[in-house]
């Protein structure tokens, strides 16, 4: 019988490869960290950057004009000559107007103009005056006063003839008897207005929003040389300097200057700024501010509607976006109790501790995190003070007993690396920004790092840029 082969196998050993699991470990490392990198809430960096802001915000708008205004009619029907300039200052006795009821007059205005028509060195300067204003408060969307200047200063030449002939026919006209001439002089000293517009009466306590409404604005001018009707008004006085603008104003407008008493203005139009005195009133279920003027009678006098801008209050400081800004819980410490001790200026307060039975004080230093008038306020988790940790005031008998806590606002700041509280002071807020006091002892700087989002760190917590 052949023998037979038993074969025997054995198991395979496996031999541990320390590469494969440094390898395979490093793998899996990475992965978890990239993973909780890929997951969690990024924390971004914002550079303080300096910034302004209106504390209370600009407006621009169109004003009703209001005056202390007197209209004048006619005393009789004839021909009407003007003889001052429309918006034009008199003093009593001044010839303003004359009214022709024969047209006796207006022959005699004639001759004398064909025959000297002459202006002065006066004159021309007046009339210059006159264009270099209309092309300073010009607009090209109200091309329409084009006219209405040629048709002004059209009867400002013929007035200003007719002044320099008035004299020179003085003689003819006393021969007509005077009986169909009406002269008229100045009674008052004052500005001249050679239109109406119906808005005479009007005050802060009659006007309504119709009367806003400059499109359907218009005057009634009436021309020299065409015949007027007896109680036709004719002109009108400004008898006041004093004068008013009224201009609307929105929800937010309101709510900005409700506290206001006096403005600072701009009239772009002629590039002035004054200030004046300012309130708010309600009209038809609408906010109006009522501005009170006493200077500029002489710019503004021919004007219904102004355009006008009052000044918005600017402030300066620093911008910090608004995530940034969260509120901490700090120890509060009355500011007496706060020293400087040890070898340097450090600040810090007297600690009472207890030494083999005996008690005994030293001071301790510590980070201040921001002081007012009455407290200085440091970090929960200051590792010399404590709860109930007892400070003694200097040279004084005096304890307190730390345990007292309040809440400031402010941002992390993270030069160090990691978040340290640094306290604000608002100024003002536009958009997503806070305008934030500068210099402040304990607050930002210039360029200073800190937390975009402060809802993602906590105090004292490192920083990975």
């Amino acid at each position: 019988m052949a023998n037979k082969k038993r074969i025997v196998r054995y198991r395979k050993r496996y031999h541990i490869n320390l590469g494969v699991i440094i390898i395979a470990s490093i793998f899996i490392y990475l992965g978890i960290n990239c993973f909780i990198y890929l997951t969690r809430d990024k924390v971004s960096i914002y550079e303080v950057t300096k910034g302004e802001c209106e504390k209370t915000e600009s407006i621009k708008t169109t004003g009703l004009v209001l005056r202390q205004e007197s209209v004048i009619t006619a005393p009789s029907s004839g021909y009407i000559n003007y003889y001052v300039k429309d918006s034009g200052r008199v003093s009593v006795g001044d010839i303003i107007y004359t009214i022709d009821e024969s047209g006796t007059l207006s022959e005699l205005l004639k001759q004398a103009v064909e025959e000297n028509s002459t202006l002065t060195d006066a004159n021309l300067q007046n009339i210059r005056e006159d264009i270099t204003n209309f092309v300073t408060v010009y607009d090209n969307i109200d091309f329409e006063e084009v006219y209405e200047f040629k048709y002004t200063l059209d009867g400002s030449l013929l007035d200003t003839i007719n002044v320099n002939s008035l004299n020179a026919i003085s003689e003819s006209v006393s021969a007509d008897g005077g009986n169909a001439i009406s002269i008229n002089s100045a009674d008052r000293t004052g500005y001249v207005l050679l239109y109406t517009d119906g808005y005479e009466g009007l005050t802060e306590d009659t006007f309504t929003s119709d009367n806003m409404n400059e499109s359907s604005y218009k005057k009634d001018v009436v021309s020299a040389g065409s015949t007027v009707e007896a109680g036709r008004a004719v002109l009108k006085y400004i008898t006041s300097e004093d004068w008013k603008i009224i201009i609307p104003l929105t929800d937010s407008q309101y709510n900005s200057y409700k506290d206001e008493t006096a403005v600072d203005l701009y009239f772009p139009g002629e590039d002035i700024k004054t200030s004046a005195y300012f309130k708010i009133i309600d009209r038809d279920s609408k906010h109006y501010g009522v501005i009170d003027l006493y200077r500029y009678m002489t710019r503004f006098s021919g004007r219904r509607f102004i355009d006008v801008e009052i000044m918005g209050d600017t402030v300066e400081g620093l911008k910090v976006p608004k995530s940034s800004v969260t509120d901490e819980e700090f120890y509060r410490i009355p500011i007496g109790y706060m020293v400087s001790g040890g070898n340097s200026d450090d600040n810090g307060f007297n600690k009472e501790y207890v030494d083999n039975g005996e008690t005994a004080v030293k001071f301790v230093a510590t980070d201040i995190v921001s002081t007012d008038d009455e407290y200085c306020y440091i970090n929960l988790s200051d590792e010399n003070i404590t709860q109930d940790t007892i400070l003694v005031k200097p040279d004084s008998d005096e304890k307190f007993s730390v345990g007292e806590k309040g809440t400031l606002t402010g941002v992390y700041n993270v030069n160090t690396g990691y978040t340290i509280f640094s306290q604000i002071h608002i100024l003002s807020e536009k958009n997503d920004y806070y305008i934030v006091e500068s210099d402040t002892r304990y607050g930002l700087q210039m360029y200073d790092q800190i937390v975009l989002n402060a809802d993602l760190v906590d105090i004292n917590q490192v920083i990975f840029k």
